[in-house]
């Protein structure tokens, strides 16, 4: 009673809802049809309600009890009034018969034996109390003070009001809770002996300590968070000492332990230790965490850990009892008898001694039926009830009241004298084994009792602090079972709700936050690290500034604690950490090196070190292995071709194209090689590769228009016509020397630029170089496609026959078969080929294999030309009369490529400068590509080559070379001459000669810089123009 009227204060909602219930019944009065009710039944029901509220609801459960009146009652209840021998009334025992309405009374308030043996019966009680409470055997005599305290407010209220209040007795009640200030009832349901006495039964007096009730639970609190640590050592002690006894006693056999009852007894020892053991540790948390919710004081951070080992010290005794279960199942009846038999045997010297006795009174008698009573229920079964062990109690006790004493007592009709009777060595012995077959007889229960840590359900939210400072303890963390064990413990509680009809919401939602806690404080936090130790191991070998962890000046986790964990058991399920951690590592690789293909040899490693390091076996992400750098596809490519072409700059001999200029924010640059379109034409299909030479066509018939404009300009048109017939007159010249004069071709690039130039600095000439380079970039690009689609095609024809000599068919052989003739008409029939005849669905994969096969190996032969179709396209149009312009183009290339070789050497030499407003590149074979290309379709090679062009750029540099070395020697032979004469050089002079040192030596660099790229184009023209031979 006192447990619900403590509920339903605690619980706000149930007064709330109730109210809600009571006005909802005021619409059941007004309409009863319209609930399928009657007038009748409602009435009923409200009186229901009506008692429903004054009691329970109103939490005057206990208070509805004890107000009753306990002298009335009803004659149909009770047998009729016994009558003494000599025929008088029982008015001795206070009972006094009454003719109204059949009823009788009880004179409980003049009943002084009465009074007397209730006080005596809960002093008793609070003595027993007080002294098991923080005693070593304390088991639940905490919770017995309730039911202690509500039979003394019984007693107040059966006392008669001119009956003194006995002050020693509530002094001793009130002091209580020196030794148990709070007592858990249910939950975190918190019982007070003061508030509790100072309600139901208060009194006045000066000598209470303590009189500030509550500044005593701040100052008690404050001071178990100052031994609470302390205190869990010792526990937690205990607890190693007690599972080490548990191990070596509770064997499946008993061979080798020596005498069988000695083993009994500290099998029986061990389960009362570990019962007291877990209940003293529960009551340690119960009074901490309860108290610190009820005063709304915050926890203190030195106690987070001591909580937590008390959750772990509990489980382990529970997990303990349950691993060993089938040995207590064993040895459990076996306990019993055994206290049974020590039970008796300390009375059956007292039995034999009634027995031989010749006199016997009233007392002698009750003592023998005690003893005779307690011996038949010892011996009358192997189980003992709670009711057969409290009239076992009973009959001890009366049987342990001194025969000689009782007589006297009985004749004097004083009080009892509990004096040892004869026949007993000690009183206390029988005291103990009642207490030990009590706890014995219900141990699993009472295990279940101790051990358990549902409590915690109303401060989940420590959950967080415990895994976050366990985590942060690797060596420990085999402790996260035993955590989540005893918070799982709520879900017994949730189970028993009865206001929804599915109980199981509040289970799932639950297990839920136990499983968000342990994903946020632990499987997160080990990813995290593991991750980043990872990639410390692996950036400090590649990168010079890192240097590898050091676990003696870091802070360094052992990791592979968590790794090597158990799953952990939660509610329904199981947490394995390894495997989470592994499923993280492998998305995360997967993840990044899709966004930066570039890093996939980085994340290869990680893996190969998680391996090794923590054994976690990661699986093949089957990406490309970077390949694509930076995700650009033949297909996007292949639909921005005019962007491509701009911004890349083709390398002929090692075929890869490079970006320009990088984006915006990106300390990198983009390249797409022969490998990245292999992957992409292994992801797209063979075909693709026809398309691209499509779009390349489409690309090109639009650059030739603008080709073909630029060569129709009257001022371009009328110079290179000019430039031809001069070349014509004077090539024999001996000045001349059929070649191409350097000086006319650096004069022509000097007029361009006197046109005008762009808005970003480039001439018209600058615009047709690089016309002529994004035509040659891209040609450049179908070259690529084509030798990635053989790439692609000896990589997926590697383990096929060979077959220019072998003719298999898998169709022939997975049908029906078929007779091969040879291709030769010579040749007789090959043999008949019998197929296997298997299925249909068979057949039609083996001509599917027929089909890739012959694909393969059709594009895997070089007969595939792209360039010789392009260029017998585009020749056929450039033969018509209307590109008659066109036949000055090679005029043009000598100042092309004077054009060229300057924009290069710039580019070249923004290389060695950071900056990015303007493009730096070290290659741009485009242009060769691109020149040998239209060279190619408008058969104007020989022509070109007859300018003899770079003989000119050569034997020019070489001149400039000679008059190099000629001016270094004079300033050489001067100095000789000065040093000869002694003469010292005047400042002017030293400004002059240092001068003079700086101009030769930067003619010497643009001379070898010039002449090397002369070079380059050169070769990358020769190179190029073999692609076009017939």
């Amino acid at each position: 009673m006192v447990t619900i009227d403590a509920i339903v204060i605690d619980n706000p909602n149930i007064t709330t809802s109730w109210d809600k219930y009571k006005r909802m019944m005021q619409y059941v009065r007004s309409d009863p049809p319209r609930y399928n009710v009657t007038a009748d039944k409602v009435k009923q029901f409200e009186r229901l309600l009506v008692s429903l509220d004054q009691t329970i609801m109103s939490a005057q459960v206990f208070q509805s009890c004890i107000e009753q009146d306990f002298e009335v009652f009803s004659g149909g209840d009770v047998a009729e009034d016994e009558e003494n021998p000599d025929g008088s009334d029982s008015e001795r025992g206070g009972r006094r018969a009454s003719s109204s309405g059949g009823e009788s009374r009880i004179g409980i308030r003049t009943n002084r034996v009465f009074l007397d043996e209730f006080v005596h019966c809960v002093s008793a009680r609070l003595s027993l109390a007080e002294g098991a409470i923080t005693s070593a055997t304390e088991t639940f005599e905490r919770n017995d003070l309730v039911g202690t305290a509500g039979l003394y407010v019984l007693l107040r209220r059966l006392q008669s009001s001119n009956v003194p209040t006995d002050p020693v007795l509530y002094k001793r009640l009130w002091e209580m809770q020196l030794k148990a200030p709070c007592v858990t009832i249910c939950g975190k349901v918190m019982w007070y002996m003061p508030d509790f006495i100072l309600n139901y039964a208060p009194m006045t007096s000066k000598k209470l300590y303590p009189t500030d009730v509550v500044q005593f639970r701040r100052e008690y609190l404050h001071s178990m968070d100052d031994a609470f640590p302390t205190d869990v050592t010792t526990a937690k002690l205990e607890l190693s000492a007690w599972l080490v006894r548990m191990e070596s006693f509770f064997q499946p056999t008993t061979r080798g332990m020596g005498d069988a009852s000695r083993t009994l007894s500290i099998r029986g020892n061990l389960i009362l230790k570990g019962l007291i053991l877990a209940k003293r540790v529960q009551t340690m948390m119960h009074t901490l965490v309860n108290l610190h919710l009820s005063l709304q004081i915050p926890m203190p951070k030195r106690v987070v850990r001591p909580l937590y080992t008390c959750i772990e010290i509990l489980k382990a005794v529970e997990f303990m009892f349950a691993r060993k279960n089938p040995i207590l199942a064993e040895s459990s009846s076996h306990l019993l008898r055994q206290v049974a038999h020590s039970l008796f045997s300390s009375f059956r010297p007292l039995k034999a001694h009634l027995e031989a006795s010749k006199k016997f009174d009233d007392t002698k008698l009750d003592v023998l039926a005690a003893v005779t009573l307690l011996e038949d229920i010892l011996n009358s079964g192997e189980s003992f009830s709670y009711t057969r062990i409290t009239v076992a109690d009973l009959a001890a006790q009366i049987a342990m009241i001194s025969p000689e004493n009782g007589s006297n007592a009985s004749e004097k009709g004083g009080d009892v004298d509990t004096a040892v009777p004869m026949g007993l060595k000690d009183a206390g012995e029988p005291v103990k084994l009642i207490w030990k077959l009590r706890l014995l007889s219900d141990f699993q229960r009472k295990i279940r009792n101790a051990c358990d840590c549902s409590f915690f359900y109303w401060s989940r939210e420590l959950l967080h602090p415990f895994l976050s400072d366990l985590y942060r303890q690797p060596e420990q963390v085999n402790r996260i079972q035993y955590i989540a064990g005893g918070f799982l413990d709520a879900i017994k509680l949730l189970r028993g709700a009865q206001h929804e009809t599915n109980n199981e919401v509040y289970v799932n939602a639950y297990a839920e936050f136990i499983e968000l806690v342990m994903e946020e404080e632990i499987v997160e936090n080990l990813c995290k690290d593991v991750e980043n130790d990872l990639r410390l191991h692996v950036h400090s070998v590649h990168l010079d500034h890192l240097d590898a962890p050091n676990p003696k000046n870091a802070d360094f986790k052992v990791l592979h604690y968590y790794l090597d964990l158990r799953p952990i058991r939660l509610h329904g399920k199981t947490l394995d950490l390894r495997q989470q951690v592994t499923h993280y590592l492998e998305s995360t690789f997967y993840n990044l090196t899709t966004v930066a293909l570039h890093d996939w040899k980085t994340y290869g490693e990680m893996r190969n070190l998680a391996n090794d390091k923590y054994g976690l076996s990661l699986a093949d992400n089957h990406l490309p292995m970077g390949s694509l750098d930076q995700g650009l596809d033949i297909l996007q490519i292949m639909r921005n071709i005019q962007i491509f072409v701009a911004r890349y700059n083709y390398n002929l001999n090692q075929q890869f194209f490079l970006e320009r200029r990088s984006d915006k924010g990106s300390r990198h640059l983009n390249s797409i090689n022969i490998h990245s379109i292999a992957s992409s034409i292994r992801t797209h299909g063979m075909g693709i590769m026809n398309t691209t030479v499509n779009f390349t066509y489409q690309f090109l018939t639009k650059k030739f228009d603008i080709f073909s404009q630029f060569l129709f300009d009257e001022y371009i048109k009328s110079h290179l016509q000019r430039e031809k017939r001069w070349y014509k007159k004077h090539r024999d010249d001996k000045e001349v020397d059929n070649k191409y004069p350097f000086n006319r071709a650096f004069q022509f690039n000097k007029d361009i630029r006197k046109l005008g130039v762009s808005d970003s600095g480039k001439t018209f000439l600058d615009q047709f170089r690089m016309l002529i380079t994004e035509i040659g970039n891209a040609l450049g690009y179908v070259r690529m496609v084509r030798s990635a689609g053989m790439n692609y095609c000896s990589n997926a024809i590697k383990f096929v026959p060979d077959l220019n000599h072998t003719h298999f068919k898998f169709e022939a052989y997975a049908g029906n078969g078929v007779v091969e003739k040879n291709e030769e008409p010579d040749e007789v029939a090959r043999d008949k080929i019998v197929g296997a005849k298997l299925s249909r669905e068979t057949v039609v994969a083996a001509r599917n294999l027929d089909s890739v096969i012959s694909t393969l190996a059709k594009n895997f032969s070089e007969n595939n030309d792209y360039f010789k179709v392009l260029v017998k396209v585009f020749q056929d149009v450039t033969a018509s009369d209307e590109q008659k312009h066109l036949v000055n183009f090679y005029a043009i290339l000598p100042a092309l490529t004077i054009n060229y070789v300057e924009t290069t050497v710039q580019a070249k030499d923004l290389m060695y400068k950071n900056t990015r407003r303007r493009e730096s590149y070290f290659s741009d074979d485009g242009f060769a590509i691109g020149v040998a290309y239209i060279l190619a379709i408008l058969n104007q090679g020989d022509q070109f080559d007859a300018l003899h062009w770079f003989e000119e750029v050569e034997r020019k540099y070489k001149i400039e070379e000679e008059a190099y070395n000629e001016k270094q020697s004079e300033r050489e032979a001067r100095k000789r001459d000065q040093a000869a004469k002694k003469q010292k050089e005047t400042t002017a002079e030293l400004i002059d000669d240092e001068e003079e040192v700086h101009t030769l030596q930067l003619t010497a660099k643009r001379i070898e810089l010039n002449r090397r790229e002369f070079d380059l184009l050169d070769w990358s023209l020769n190179g190029a123009r073999i692609f076009f031979k017939d």
